[in-house]
């Protein structure tokens, strides 16, 4: 006979989103028993799990309120670097905005290199008996019945559970078996990342420079480094991967120019396809998606991992208050509670790309009209403020729809 697990909740994808899903349902919802599965190796105990490599992150204040709520921060705040201060401009034109912690009162949030999240959530884990996880395992059907839902693995067990939770990145194949439709428009650009070291200290100040192929942008990073997020078009990508060091340097100078300083040291490069990919509505019988699975945006403004935060938070709660694990009204109820943020945030990370993308001048000039009032009156920029610290009220129902 064929194997079965039965537990309460199945959460597929054991990167950082899945984990902290995982993490904060126990803290809310002690007495469910969840199962973590993934299809990569079982390596997280030394970092290297692909959803922790060596990239950083730009948690915003509230993702970094939500994580004190889980008792993680104290322990990742350690590896952070505040962002105080933002620096916007917009190439070869004279709008330029500095967004000052001066004006706020405190960080815009903090930047965090994911491996040292990695190696918190795992620790976090192992000491956590309702959590259970499963690694090299990949589902390649998923049956919804009335009561519950049944995951069939490839060469295992199947998993009997009352809810499958999507947390499986990009392009997410669970979300595609639950049944859950995604857009995906193309950018027809890629970012590369890496680290890089200046001649001068960052000061914890954070760069986002805007090209013809997207932002640039430089994140603060210890011991004086800053993580680069360089989105590049498609087409000059293979070639600026293909410099050496110096070269490398040289043409991100020539992107940048010098407000950072000179460009002394560049790490380790890799790169990744911009793409925009949605969900309309990313809840089903018995499953729903979050994330990367349910909303891949561009790199702008820092806002995909902070949109799926409070989609976890949000869960989380909802979960806590069910009267039925799994059932429409959770589900219902969840969706009520994400759909505002989720679609407007969507739509302004998606609308600052087209518009700072765009050489159209009536756009060139409007665009630069407000950012030099942004800079007159800092007030001005209270909307720019608030989405980037993500500071927002969770539970604002919607109309039911």
């Amino acid at each position: 006979m064929v194997e079965r697990i039965e537990c309460d909740i199945v959460i597929v994808g054991a990167g950082m989103s899945g984990c902290l899903l995982a993490l904060a349902i126990i803290k809310k919802s002690p007495a469910l028993n969840i199962l973590l599965i993934d299809d990569n190796d079982e390596k997280v105990d030394k970092g290297l799990h692909p959803g922790f490599d060596a990239r950083s992150i730009a948690l915003s204040a509230g993702s970094c309120e939500l994580l004190a709520q889980l008792n993680l921060w104290d322990s990742l705040v350690k590896n952070g670097q505040p962002i105080e201060d933002i620096h916007i401009s917009d190439r070869g034109h004279l709008g330029i905005v500095e967004l000052e912690k001066s004006h706020f009162k405190q960080p815009f949030g903090y930047v965090v290199e994911l491996q040292n999240i990695g190696q918190s959530l795992q620790k976090k884990l192992s000491l956590t008996a309702q959590i259970k996880r499963l690694y090299n395992s990949r589902i390649t059907h998923i049956e919804k019945q009335r009561n519950n839902i049944v995951c069939e693995l490839q060469n295992g067990p199947f998993i009997q559970a009352k809810l499958c939770i999507a947390a499986d990145g990009a392009n997410s194949k669970t979300a595609t078996l639950l049944s859950i439709e995604t857009t995906q428009n193309d950018y027809a650009c890629s970012a590369i990342i890496a680290n890089i070291c200046c001649d001068k200290p960052h000061q914890n100040r954070a760069f986002e420079r805007f090209t013809d192929a997207g932002p640039l942008a430089l994140l603060p990073l210890s011991d004086n480094r800053y993580s680069l997020v360089w989105s590049v078009k498609n087409s000059e990508l293979e070639t600026i991967l293909a410099l050496n060091e110096q070269s490398f340097l040289d043409r991100l100078q020539i992107a940048f120019g010098y407000r950072a300083g000179i460009f002394r040291k560049a790490g380790r490069r890799d790169s990744y396809p911009l793409k925009l990919n949605t969900t309309d509505k990313p809840i089903t019988h018995r499953g729903v998606a979050i994330g990367n699975a349910a909303h891949c945006l561009h790199p702008v403004m820092g806002q995909g991992f902070n949109l799926g935060m409070r989609d976890l938070s949000v869960l989380a709660t909802v979960i806590a208050q069910a009267d039925e694990l799994g059932s429409f009204n959770m589900l219902n109820d969840y969706w009520q509670a994400r759909k505002n943020d989720h679609h407007n945030t969507i739509k302004l990370t998606d609308a600052m790309v087209r518009l700072f993308s765009n050489n159209y001048l009536p756009l060139v000039i409007g665009r630069n009209i407000a950012l030099q009032a942004i800079a007159i009156l800092p007030s001005l920029g209270a909307p720019i403020v608030k989405q980037a610290k993500g500071q927002f009220t969770l539970f604002i129902k919607e109309e039911k729809s």
